[in-house]
């Protein structure tokens, strides 16, 4: 049997994530991501890949970088993409990233699936409430604002806690990944 469904605590307005809202520390806010956040936005990506134990190669790689930031860049205005970042005296230093999936209802999803990424905070802002505070923002907006009954997101062991207090379960089903070989593209030159 499927677990029963939660809601999310109602501690913010109905516009939650998509107008700034105050901050968990004085002087911070919590707001919709803007062209100008995507450096700070792939820089926090880096530092998740990190935590998941990428190699350092891997993530140096410009090439991914470049891609996360076209990416951005075309989403940041999508319906089905939403970026939330906190803000603490003008600098970004938290963020999430929700996507609606066109999945096949299935008998435990009747519409769309959604997909957390990208929850990074810079160390030196951590344990202050930011990471939360976007995960709520996030959280709201697929609440509010799509179709959206199940969400997914892949948890390091840190950020297990805070997972577990938003009501996220360890899904029956491990997630499997097959990695398809592509051919290297030709140098234009």
């Amino acid at each position: 049997m499927a677990p029963r469904p939660r809601r999310l605590p109602r501690r913010t307005p109905r516009d939650q994530g998509r107008e700034p809202t105050p901050g968990p520390v004085e002087g911070s806010v919590i707001r919709p991501a803007v062209p100008g956040d995507i450096a700070t936005i792939i820089a926090l990506r880096a530092l998740m890949f990190e935590a998941m134990d990428a190699s350092a190669e891997a993530i140096s790689d410009i090439g991914w970088q470049q891609d996360a930031s076209r990416w951005l860049q075309q989403h940041l205005g999508d319906e089905r993409v939403h970026v939330v970042v906190a803000e603490a005296n003008g600098t970004v230093v938290s963020c999430a990233i929700g996507q609606v999936l066109d999945l096949m209802p299935s008998p435990t999803r009747a519409s769309g699936g959604g997909l957390v990424t990208n929850i990074a905070t810079f160390p030196r802002h951590r344990r202050l409430g930011f990471t939360h505070a976007v995960l709520e923002a996030l959280l709201g907006w697929f609440e509010e604002e799509t179709g959206v009954e199940v969400i997914t997101l892949n948890a390091t062991e840190a950020g297990r806690d805070i997972y577990d207090n938003f009501g996220f379960v360890v899904s029956t089903f491990p997630e499997m990944r097959l990695r398809l070989e592509r051919p290297a593209e030709p140098d234009e030159g």
